[in-house]
């Protein structure tokens, strides 16, 4: 039994015990615009054939780097035409290759990024379960302790439980998505406060494409599954239907 208290404005949606939906997409940098590309196509014909939006028809949306964007655009209710707009005004920012002296620049200016991605995902926006259309992963690499970290917004996970001090649930959803993105050598690492009076919870992050979950399918397929992060989804194909979207090798 879900506990209403926890799971909120999602807790109508996920009470019941039925089959559910994941959505894998992966990093790959500009190369976003492809996954943006078919996911288009996905959400006409969601709406054409059910009437539901992205994150009305799946149930838990993970993403790495680029991924990472677009898995919380759409966890946030954006509709892909709004994400395509995002990407063709900031894609240069975020992604591009720069020079070796505009790479100093980067690295040493305040991150041009920040003020965008807290436009669009609101500043004070975090992984709590009524700033979200369904449940998200997001994918990071932690420099600190030299591991990938994903970061789900379930809210009966371990380490979001709201009595602790450093849960997941209050780390700003803007910055999560800075962190996933944040490609050594291109851009300065973020660093993440889990509680202010404690520094031993303040950690680095880099983008997660340098983790082995580039692709984050098979982690999500565990994150729902394995009885450890307290999801218990049932498997079997008449249970869970696994999307996973790439970007393409060009």
């Amino acid at each position: 039994m879900l506990d209403p208290t926890r799971w909120t404005s999602l807790h109508a949606r996920y009470k019941d015990d039925r089959p559910h939906r994941l959505l894998a997409l992966d990093g790959g940098g500009i190369r976003g615009l492809i996954t943006l590309g078919i996911l288009e196509r996905l959400e006409a014909l969601l709406e054409e054939r059910t009437g539901q939006s992205l994150p009305q028809y799946f149930d838990y949306i993970a993403g790495t780097s680029t991924g990472a964007i677009i898995a919380a655009g759409l966890a946030r209710g954006l509709t892909v035409a709004q994400l395509v707009d995002f990407y063709t005004s900031c894609g240069e920012q975020m992604f591009e290759s720069s020079k070796l002296w505009e790479r100093v620049k980067f690295f040493y200016n305040a991150d041009p990024l920040k003020a965008k991605l807290q436009e669009v995902f609101g500043a004070a926006t975090d992984l709590s379960p009524e700033n979200l259309k369904c449940l998200l992963l997001v994918v990071a690499k932690n420099v600190t302790t030299d591991s990938p970290w994903p970061i789900s917004s379930n809210p009966d996970a371990k380490y979001n439980d709201p009595t602790r001090r450093d849960c997941n649930l209050r780390i700003p959803l803007w910055q999560l998505v800075r962190a996933s993105t944040a490609a050594p050598v291109f851009f300065p690492p973020e660093i993440l406060h889990w509680d202010a009076n404690d520094p031993s919870k303040t950690f680095v992050f880099v983008d997660g494409g340098v983790t082995p979950h580039n692709n984050p399918a098979f982690l999500l397929y565990r994150m729902a599954t394995e009885p450890a992060y307290r999801l218990n989804w049932r498997t079997g194909e008449d249970q869970l239907l696994l999307v996973s979207i790439g970007t393409g090798a060009a």
